[in-house]
């Protein structure tokens, strides 16, 4: 998600696990990693012996996350926005729209000049990543070699942003399901953690996320899990798909339980509730009903002058914090990382400050970067698991294991015992539910894609039906506009 200058952005993803303690430890691990450190310069890519990819995160302007990469040959550098809630690379071109204003904005981030590349090579059909009527970047696919932490994908498929709106391109690392080109057009490619297992790079399409704290260096590991960085075991719950496929990262919350003065209370109102893990986000934002308890019990509010939760500063200093529960396994937020200094925002007084916690728009639930700096969450695209834990801001030198093949690759990982499979979204009214099944395709049936809701027509002019999941809405056959996570959902929390 993009849009507001007072959180940083973390950009980074999270390996899930499997349903068996299963350790990987050799030699030479299939496994590399991505430290992510807050400063506005890039950092250089780095490569490990072993097989587990780290490369460079560095965060603009308290904006956003970036990692360094190079595409073409000879390697041209370029630092995209990391995301966890979108599938496709895309990059800024020097003939950009955008771009080539006179005050060069993409400057600092870097462009992507096809001519000055031996290996490219232009492909015929073209992105269109839009958010409901938000125009965001759009341009030819094409393919190049691409390196990332040191792991070279030949033949990467990308996007190039002939017109755009933004000074950096994006690195999406969700479901290749949800790639524009599979939602626009019926093209399903491999996507970045596809190709590395192609590669050779990585062993199994997952990686893990560890943000650490806000001003700390955090890491997105491909192919692997540092235990070093997360306290007890990691605890396995499933991905909600939408009609038997799985289309973004969502899971069930559960349970929400706060500890104040007044003593520790849990608000089961509403829930479960489908929920996407999107570090494309500054905030977790969930239904007002939701959010309002907990406002009550930290004297915190919401000002719709500046579309943003406030809280007292002082309140930082309190022993208070939120524990968000899935199925069992749970992740504690002490209140000290939900409040952030106001530098901006009109309609606060002098004594506010930001409150990590706001309300969301129908359909768009999401855990962000303040519920992540306090989670290690490990994504596994291929058992359609996610595996959370308590991070460890403290956990002294790495222990990277491999995430291996087969349904207990991710070591340490338990599958929690009857985990939830189906989750009501914000004003929704489909359940996304594990055993959902799509019905027999229209052959002239399209999808227009708004948030929330997905509102079905057949050519033949029969009726219409809508049905919405947690995120964005998700196909039943040929989508006009698929809106990925941070494509997505993200200008909806611009404030």
């Amino acid at each position: 998600m993009w849009g507001t200058s007072i959180l940083p952005l973390a950009a980074l993803a999270a390996l899930p696990c499997a349903n068996a303690i299963t350790l990987h430890k050799r030699d030479d691990p299939a496994v590399f990693g991505l430290p992510i450190v807050r400063s506005e310069r890039s950092q250089a890519l780095q490569k490990r012996s072993s097989k587990v990819a780290s490369t460079d995160l560095y965060n603009v302007q308290n904006m956003y996350y970036m990692v360094n990469i190079t595409i073409g040959t000879p390697a041209q550098n370029v630092s995209l926005s990391l995301d966890t809630g979108s599938s496709d690379i895309w990059v800024n071109v020097p003939n950009s729209t955008y771009c080539a204003a006179d005050d060069d904005p993409c400057s600092s981030t870097g462009l992507f000049n096809l001519k000055d590349s031996s290996t490219f090579k232009m492909l015929d059909y073209e992105m269109n990543a839009t958010y409901v009527s938000e125009f965001l970047a759009a341009g030819p696919y094409a393919t190049d070699t691409l390196v990332i932490g040191g792991a070279a994908v030949k033949n990467m498929e990308f996007a190039l942003a002939e017109e755009s709106r933004n000074p950096h391109g994006i690195l999406g690392i969700g479901y290749a399901a949800s790639t524009n080109a599979a939602g626009n057009l019926g093209k399903e490619y491999a996507n970045l953690p596809e190709a590395l297992v192609s590669s050779g790079a990585i062993k199994s399409p997952a990686y893990s996320l560890w943000l650490n704290k806000f001003d700390g260096t955090g890491n997105l590991l491909f192919g692997g899990v540092n235990k070093a960085r997360y306290e007890g075991e990691l605890q396995t719950v499933p991905v909600l798909p939408l009609y038997g496929k799985y289309y973004s990262l969502d899971i069930a919350l559960t349970d929400i339980s706060v500890k104040s003065t007044s003593g520790t209370k849990s608000f089961a109102s509403g829930l479960p509730l489908a929920v996407s893990l999107d570090n494309g986000s500054p905030f977790i934002v969930l239904p007002q009903d939701m959010v309002d308890p907990i406002y009550k019990e930290f004297g915190a509010g919401y000002s719709s002058t500046a579309s943003a939760a406030y809280i007292p500063c002082n309140m930082a200093k309190a022993d208070y914090n939120v524990t968000f529960g899935f199925s069992g396994a749970t992740i504690t937020i002490p209140i000290s990382e939900l409040v952030f200094e106001n530098y901006t925002e009109k309609g606060f007084s002098k004594d506010d400050c930001i409150f990590g916690i706001s309300y969301s728009e129908p359909g768009v639930n999401l855990m962000g970067d303040v519920f992540l700096r306090g989670a290690y969450v490990v994504y596994d695209l291929a058992n359609n698991e996610i595996s959370l834990a308590n991070t460890n801001y403290d956990g002294g030198d790495d222990d990277i294991l491999e995430i291996g093949t087969g349904t207990a690759a991710v070591p340490g990982a338990t599958l929690m015992p009857s985990a939830v499979t189906s989750a009501t979204g914000n004003g929704a009214s489909q359940t996304i539910a594990a055993s959902a099944s799509l019905g027999p395709e229209t052959g002239g049936t399209t999808t227009a894609y708004v948030t929330g809701t997905a509102t079905v027509t057949t050519k033949s002019g029969g009726a219409t039906s809508t049905s919405s999941k947690g995120l964005a809405a998700l196909p039943t056959s040929k989508p006009n506009h698929l809106l990925p996570g941070i494509l997505g959902a993200g200008l909806l929390l611009a404030l």
